[in-house]
């Protein structure tokens, strides 16, 4: 029984990595705080409008909110980074690994979430102004919108495992995705889960949300595009006893020349 309790149980492992998640959860909410506020009131804003000016208020939300989500573009891919060390049980700390990647990767993060905030906002606002314009249509931008977001799966992962240029992380979202079509469905699912149960549960979820809301599916994510991502990582070499032993002499050899 006292096993269980162990800190090398499964049990204990399993608890340590939850409390992990749920700090990084509450790291990028940080972030996320002046997106949040600044779309829950600018589209809040739209209950109490008796002219319906539906369109003006996404749209003035959707460009304000290009500034106000620059900041969660890099905690997005600092999160990504922490993540997968914790999926790999790789040892490291939360708090600081989160912020050195954040720094390290806050401008190429910063363009990408500019990038998708944009994106996103065309395929609404057309979605919107040409709502009428006939089914064929609707069906256009849902399928452009389902592309997009499933290569949105990627981009974040991709920027905090690999180096590249901004279109070279775009190009490479698109190709993984496509090329994990399963697990990329899986990782859409996924992600988009909280926001189901919030549609239905409303502000009953705000503490689960507060805690697991992001890093949470987060998690789920980086378990699945681990073993994808492991293809493109460079392999490390295995070296036998032998040839680390050889080595060794080799080098002792070369200090005492030196």
């Amino acid at each position: 029984m006292g096993r269980i309790f162990d800190l090398d149980s499964p049990i204990m492992r399993g608890l340590s990595k939850m409390a992990d998640v749920m700090w990084l959860n509450i790291l990028v909410l940080v972030f996320a705080l002046p997106l949040i506020i600044q779309q829950y009131l600018m589209l809040g804003a739209m209950a109490y409008d008796e002219q319906g000016f539906v369109i003006n208020y996404v749209f003035w939300a959707w460009i304000v909110g290009i500034v106000a989500s620059i900041p969660l573009g890099a905690a997005l891919t600092a999160m990504h980074f922490v993540l997968l060390k914790i999926v790999r049980d790789e040892e490291s700390y939360i708090t600081k690994t989160f912020f050195k990647s954040y720094k390290e990767n806050f401008k190429q993060s910063s363009i990408l979430m500019i990038i998708q905030f944009i994106a996103a906002g065309i395929l609404v606002m057309d979605f919107l102004l040409m709502r009428n314009a006939g089914v064929v249509y609707r069906y256009i931008i849902t399928a452009a919108s389902i592309v997009l977001l499933m290569a949105a799966m990627y981009i974040f992962p991709l920027q905090s495992k690999f180096q590249n240029t901004i279109l070279g992380t775009l190009k490479n979202s698109f190709l993984v995705a496509i090329m994990a079509l399963p697990k990329t469905i899986a990782m859409v699912v996924v992600s988009l889960f909280p926001i189901l149960l919030y549609y239905f549960f409303g502000f009953k979820l705000v503490p689960l949300i507060i805690l697991i809301g992001i890093a949470g599916p987060g998690y789920a994510c980086a378990a699945l595009y681990n073993e994808t991502f492991k293809k493109f990582e460079p392999k490390e070499e295995e070296v036998s006893e032998e040839q680390e032993l050889e080595n060794a002499i080799k080098k002792i050899e070369e200090d005492d020349q030196t």
